[in-house]
């Protein structure tokens, strides 16, 4: 119960960070574009906060993902890291920051807001779905780190958003961010899954397609409605590479990876 007051105290406190930091750097860059009188929405300005503040969830649980698994690779069922639990709190945290701020960023899109709250929340519950995934006993503390770790394509995903904004589109850094961010979100949220099966068939020395059954339904089942999604957004992205090698510009819609 102890470690549980903890964890709320956690996720309490960096619930508020992260809306803080969402805050601040609005603040900031408002200030930063209106003194060089440089023509920003307040959506866009809104929509590189939100990108600024992923990015850096997106870091903070790479790294802590990669030291998960550093440390658990040796069982991946039983061994245990403390951080594996108390990130958890974390990103609960951030989820919830995560819908409210993505609640704010579109009604800066709107050309004129509802009056009525249910009226607002219906027209952003049409644009976005949101996927909860936390499921365990207590055991795999290296998945749960694998699981981490599929954030290390997040920093590329934002930084495209606030290239786009800034005017960057046409730029060699947009160019080779797209390559870097389809190179990592390759690697990290559609061969994690694998990768994962590989390791826990290298520990029981069994192959994968016997990891398959061995592995209760439920986990394949849950790996598979993650995994599906995550093939679908690469596709999009490629066909999105694939139109700007022809020329093409990629809409501010094909942009954002949700």
């Amino acid at each position: 119960m102890h470690s549980v007051v903890k964890g709320v105290l956690l996720s309490g406190v960096t619930g508020l960070g992260w809306m803080a930091l969402f805050r601040l750097s609005n603040s900031l860059l408002t200030h930063y574009f209106r003194a060089r009188d440089w023509k920003m929405s307040h959506h866009h300005i809104m929509n590189i906060c939100e990108a600024l503040v992923s990015g850096i969830q997106a870091v903070t649980s790479s790294v802590c993902g990669i030291i998960v698994v550093a440390s658990c690779r040796h069982d991946v069922m039983w061994a245990v890291h403390p951080l594996a639990a108390w990130y958890a709190w974390v990103a609960g945290s951030y989820f919830v920051y995560d819908t409210v701020a993505m609640y704010q960023v579109h009604l800066s899109s709107l050309p004129k807001v509802p009056e009525r709250f249910v009226t607002r929340l219906s027209s952003y519950l049409k644009r976005r779905t949101l996927l909860v995934l936390v499921y365990r006993r207590g055991v795999g503390d290296f998945f749960v780190g694998c699981f981490y770790c599929v954030e290390l394509s997040g920093p590329f995903t934002n930084l495209r958003i606030i290239l786009s904004r800034t005017g960057l589109k046409d730029s060699r850094w947009y160019t080779l961010n797209g390559i870097a961010m389809i190179v990592s979100f390759a690697t990290c949220r559609v061969l994690a899954f694998p990768y994962m099966y590989l390791a826990y068939g290298a520990q029981y020395n069994i192959g994968i397609m016997d990891v398959i059954w061995k592995i209760p339904v439920h986990c394949n089942v849950g790996s598979l409605m993650v995994l599906l999604p995550q093939l679908h957004w690469l596709r999009l992205m490629v066909l999105g590479a694939v139109k700007m090698a022809r020329g093409k510009r990629v809409t501010e819609a094909e942009e954002k990876i949700d």
